[in-house]
């Protein structure tokens, strides 16, 4: 069982406030389901939640020979469960890489393949990277560089995914196979998705009318 917070706002380290925290949630589902349960172990509190990117692949001048990958390079508030996926495909494309850099130059050549690896890399953390910054941004508490209107309109977007996928299985299976890179973010964008999401909006609107 894990919970999550933000702007301050943490789900306490013992059990009994562990268990009341999440009575707070938006649905009552979560308190329900463990209000009676017996912990099999402690609660345990990690609050290293920064994402952090560092852009290698900009570098004036690149060394020969040296490839830098995982954590080293990008790492994500592991609330969303992203690190050792992207982990696991930035060591998947340097295989990849190396395979053709061998069929290029079977006599081992390396020469240049190190910063075109790394640009390379960019791009495939392009995607994670502005999923996981996009959701964080919506806290105020958070810092570091402001999202742009395109990211903007992602956050309200994806606002209004999470408010669908509480009450509807298929949404929420699409959610967590774009958030675990299953699938790609697209797919939160098909129809049958965005009319789930959009309904959210006209809920809310009708709310406020009443």
């Amino acid at each position: 069982m894990t919970l999550g917070g933000g702007d301050r706002d943490y789900p306490p380290a013992d059990e009994t406030g562990f268990v009341e925290f999440s009575r707070t949630l938006p649905t009552p589902l979560i308190y329900d389901a463990i209000k009676d349960a017996k912990a099999l172990t402690p609660v345990c509190s990690y609050r290293g939640t920064e994402n952090r990117l560092r852009h290698y692949d900009r570098l004036p001048r690149y060394p020969e020979n040296l490839v830098i990958i995982g954590h080293a390079v990008c790492a994500f508030n592991p609330i969303y469960g992203q690190g050792m996926t992207v982990a696991a495909l930035d060591a998947q494309m340097l295989d990849e890489c190396l395979q053709k850099q061998h069929q290029r130059h079977p006599e081992g050549d390396l020469t240049g393949f190190a910063r075109q690896f790394q640009q390379k890399l960019a791009k495939l953390h392009t995607i994670p990277w502005t999923f996981a910054i996009s959701q964080d941004s919506r806290y105020r508490g958070s810092t570091g560089a402001q999202p742009n209107l395109g990211t903007r309109l992602i956050i309200e977007y994806m606002e209004l995914v999470l408010k669908a996928l509480v009450d509807d299985p298929k949404v929420c299976q699409a959610f967590l196979e774009v958030l675990h890179m299953i699938e790609p973010p697209a797919i939160l964008f098909h129809p049958r998705i965005a009319v789930k999401a959009i309904g959210q909006l006209v809920n809310r609107r009708m709310l406020r009318v009443k």
